[in-house]
């Protein structure tokens, strides 16, 4: 008894270093006009690294990751290898901030192993999308059929604002739901009302 107490809370105490030396931080916003936003991308020196389909498989045992608050997903970017990656719950602040823990797999094996563990795949939801390098940052522009064009920037809080000034995007379009949230909205209601949560009016205001 003494030693499984002991392994147990060896994993606790783990799983917590984990979830704060392997940290996502990023913010996600509603693009009106990708070909502007492109442009000035690019004039900021950003390079493009990859660019293509992308499809999404969600991973779950009888919703017991969901109930944690964890994501389990295997992901298929064009013709590249695929990517694992579990999620932790999300943590408080201004940006969507969460434990991530990636590593790139063998597509058709990597399934297997989850099946084999009595994983089912629970959700999929595919996009388009183009990721760039912009200094030490990662960003993306992402397109989903019915919900249009946003753009991801992933990095520290004070990388992910000043992006977002220098390409001047407005505090009213960051979007805080998730892809498969926006996709599930998306098909129970008016395009105009579910995207946007309720009718917008622009006022100028920049990201700060």
């Amino acid at each position: 008894m003494a030693k499984q107490k002991l392994e147990q809370y060896l994993t606790r105490q783990f799983e917590k270093h984990v979830a704060r030396t392997t940290v996502e931080i990023e913010q996600k916003y509603r693009v009106s006009d990708v070909d502007s936003l492109r442009k000035k991308l690019i004039r900021l020196g950003a390079r493009k690294s990859t660019k293509g389909y992308e499809r999404n498989e969600l991973f779950d045992m009888d919703g017991a990751l969901r109930r944690q608050g964890r994501k389990l997903r295997l992901r298929r970017h064009g013709e590249d290898k695929a990517v694992l990656t579990l999620k932790g719950p999300r943590q408080g602040g201004l940006h969507k901030t969460r434990m991530e823990i990636e590593t790139r797999v063998d597509y058709e094996p990597a399934k297997r192993i989850l099946e084999l563990l009595s994983f089912r795949v629970s959700e999929t939801y595919s996009k388009l999308r183009e990721e760039y390098k912009l200094g030490s940052c990662t960003v993306c522009l992402d397109y989903i059929a019915q919900c249009g064009w946003f753009f991801e920037i992933e990095g520290t809080p004070k990388q992910i604002n000043e992006i977002a000034r220098k390409l001047e995007l407005n505090d009213l379009d960051r979007e805080h739901r998730s892809y498969r949230k926006l996709i599930k909205q998306q098909l129970l209601g008016p395009p105009m009302m579910r995207l946007g949560g309720r009718p917008r009016a622009r006022t100028g205001r920049k990201a700060q």
